[in-house]
């Protein structure tokens, strides 16, 4: 028997009135079990389990599993580094689910573009993302598409309220600016 936590319960009705709600980067039913991407998805009161690994049950971790449009002011930093991690481990954001696909799911959602997008290029560039914070010197590659990748996923990550990645952001605008790139007048305005 299981036992709902209250939040779980709230988002849980949401997810079953299917307003509002994102079934292809979130949480979906399938024959009665709850899965995201191609792995079954276990909620013990308000905690999320995925590949036997608990995450705590935010308001911010559920809002971003269930809502088709996340409300920005209910998910933190480590809300999205743990939605992007569940995403990455369950091969939610690859076509089909494939772990062997190098094509990424798309969507033409606010959601894919703001949040999915920048967490795909992380993830079909190898990054794959992680819990913890280091210290230590910023490695940026010098392929100017790269450095554009990585930018997008890292303003998408300010916007989710990292702050932790002003230093990054001004290193691969520096990288751009000095391959000419970006221009002077846009360095600014970034």
């Amino acid at each position: 028997m299981v036992i709902l936590g209250t939040m779980a319960e709230n988002y849980l009705r949401q997810f079953a009135s299917k307003e509002e709600v994102d079934k292809t980067f979130g949480l979906y039913d399938k024959h009665g079990e709850f899965f995201i991407g191609d792995s079954p998805v276990k909620i013990e009161g308000d905690d999320i389990i995925v590949k036997d690994k608990q995450y705590q049950g935010t308001p911010g971790l559920w809002e971003l599993l269930i809502m088709k449009e996340p409300d920005k002011s209910i998910y933190n930093r480590e809300d999205f580094r743990n939605y992007a991690e569940i995403l990455c481990h369950t091969n939610a954001t690859k076509h089909n689910h494939n772990p062997k696909s190098n094509k990424p799911k798309f969507s033409k959602s606010q959601k894919y573009k703001e949040i999915i997008r920048p967490i795909c290029n992380m993830v079909h560039s190898g990054v794959r993302p992680s819990i913890g914070q280091g210290v230590g010197t910023t490695v940026i590659p010098s392929n100017p598409d790269a450095l554009i990748d990585r930018l997008d996923l890292l303003m998408a990550s300010n916007v989710a309220g990292n702050t932790g990645v002003r230093n990054e952001l001004i290193n691969i605008c520096d990288e751009l600016l000095r391959q000419n790139v970006i221009t002077k007048d846009l360095y600014k305005k970034n």
